[in-house]
């Protein structure tokens, strides 16, 4: 669990079009999971190989979670990376600017 409950995220890329832009900054809400789990629609950032993804939870189910990009043209997801798990979940995007 992060040390700090916020987080600020600069969206890269258009996976998340039309809903983020790249250049966008976000806040991420680091502790949103600490007692709930997540649901569909959330978006949430996910460390995927070694770096912060921004992503929307299509399906939690046992423990198996599926994120996805709002553009799926252009996003990098759980159809190509398959599930993540819990630990992998920064947090919750809860302020978009």
């Amino acid at each position: 669990m992060a040390i700090f409950p916020f987080s600020k995220f600069i969206i890269h890329g258009n996976s998340m079009l039309p809903t983020l832009k790249p250049g966008q900054d976000v806040l991420c809400f680091n502790w949103a999971y600490v007692f709930l789990k997540p649901k569909a629609g959330d978006i949430v950032v996910v460390r995927q190989n070694s770096r912060e993804i921004i992503k929307r939870v299509h399906m939690y189910k046992n423990s198996r979670i599926y994120v996805r990009g709002d553009n799926a043209k252009e996003s990098t997801d759980s159809r190509n990376f398959g599930e993540i798990n819990d630990s992998q979940i920064v947090g919750r995007v809860i302020l978009i600017r």
